[in-house]
């Protein structure tokens, strides 16, 4: 799945997309791409699905004649 998270770093906000299976896997791959020295000063404001990778299937299936 693929996660949105939004975060602020230095007064800027930013929004990165991360392909992860879970949120806390999607944090740590956030924090592998950011420089050393920014690790650990950045704020999380939201992690979100992004709604284009939700697979828009009927939950009831499909039934044909």
């Amino acid at each position: 799945m693929r996660y949105l998270v939004d975060i602020r770093l230095d007064g800027k906000s930013r929004l990165y997309p991360i392909d992860a299976d879970n949120e806390t896997q999607a944090l740590e791959r956030l924090k592998l791409r950011l420089p050393p020295h920014q690790r650990e000063s950045i704020i999380i404001d939201s992690i979100t699905l992004d709604p284009a990778t939700i697979p828009n299937n009927d939950p009831f299936g499909v039934f044909s004649d």
